[in-house]
């Protein structure tokens, strides 16, 4: 698979062969969603390499210093340890307060359909500002706007009603 214009990715449970052409620009995200729709390997069943080390999914090509020619390797954990750590990661997350910010799958289907309409540059800058944006609207939140989401969530009725009576 081409990656960062030339770069390849090398997987030896396909044939090994595999080449995609990809911006260095790319998201690895981008690029796991590319390997899913091309290879038919699931984004949750990747793990992709560059000279033994991970590539996280948030992070750009060239982060990691990934330019023409370069090979990637794909390895693809099989679906039963996927499963067995999503029920791990599950029972951690029930014990521990959930963070604020949406599913790595969530950004994967936004970098999707920007890429649909944009260049891959483009596309990438414009799913960082959304990323900035989010993390500065939430940054922005306060215990008060908190404390009103919390209701509107807990209590949609007594919120519907409330909202009926001002608008008189």
């Amino acid at each position: 698979m081409q990656a960062a214009a030339h770069s390849s990715l090398v997987n030896p449970a396909l044939t090994g062969k595999e080449t995609l052409r990809v911006s260095e620009d790319e998201m690895v995200s981008s690029l796991k969603l590319l390997v899913s729709e091309q290879l038919n390997v699931p984004v949750r069943q990747q793990r992709l390499l560059f000279k033994g080390k991970a590539l996280a999914d948030g992070k750009r090509l060239s982060d990691y210093s990934i330019g023409p020619n370069s090979k990637l390797n794909l390895v693809v954990k099989p679906l039963e340890k996927v499963l067995l750590e999503q029920g791990t990661g599950r029972r951690q997350a029930e014990a521990q307060p959930r963070a604020l910010a949406p599913p790595s799958e969530t950004w994967q289907v936004i970098a999707k359909v920007l890429g649909r309409h944009f260049s891959a540059a483009d596309a990438n800058r414009v799913q960082e500002q959304l990323q900035r944006e989010y993390e500065r609207s939430l940054s922005r939140l306060t215990m008060d706007d908190i404390e009103r989401l919390a209701g509107r969530f807990l209590h949609p009725e007594v919120t519907e009603a409330s909202e009926k009576g001002l608008s008189k």
